[in-house]
């Protein structure tokens, strides 16, 4: 991981988009997105409200990117979106992955939704799909027990 620690967002949704970033430790609206939310690496988002994980995922893209993609899906091409577009307030998680590829975040993803439902007995709410394999699965699963504690140790 670039960073071991989350940057960690309560968005503000209104119309099917982002109205904003509210930073989580500081309470300010972020105006711009920065390095490296913005750029190519891979990351791996977690939505959650209510102390409840709603969504895993994960995109190489700019997270501001494929969050709006999902929200701005309306079923043309048989995707719909994120199942949460019409909620007021979420929190968003970002961890930012500086050198693996796709597999292996993907067993991160993986074994952090197989975390999710082992502690709460509930896959996470709103959860469409998951991609999974075996080939990094020690550290990957050691990956998401870091990122679950993470995910616990914030309100809300």
């Amino acid at each position: 991981m670039t960073d071991n620690n989350p940057y960690i967002f309560d968005l503000i949704l209104k119309d099917l988009k982002i109205e904003s970033w509210i930073d989580f430790k500081s309470k300010k609206v972020v105006l711009k997105l920065f390095k490296p939310l913005t750029g190519l690496d891979y990351k791996i988002y977690v939505l959650h409200t209510n102390n409840k994980v709603l969504y895993v995922g994960t995109t190489k893209r700019s997270i501001k990117n494929r969050l709006n993609g999902g929200l701005n899906a309306d079923g043309k091409n048989g995707y719909h979106g994120y199942k949460w577009k019409n909620l007021n307030t979420i929190k968003i998680l970002i961890w930012n992955f500086k050198d693996l590829d796709k597999e292996k975040i993907e067993n991160i993803e993986a074994e952090l939704v197989y975390i999710i439902r082992k502690e709460t007995g509930r896959w996470p709410e709103l959860q469409n799909e998951i991609h999974f394999n075996n080939h990094y699965q020690n550290t990957g699963n050691s990956l998401a027990i870091l990122m679950y504690k993470q995910i616990t140790n914030i309100n809300g």
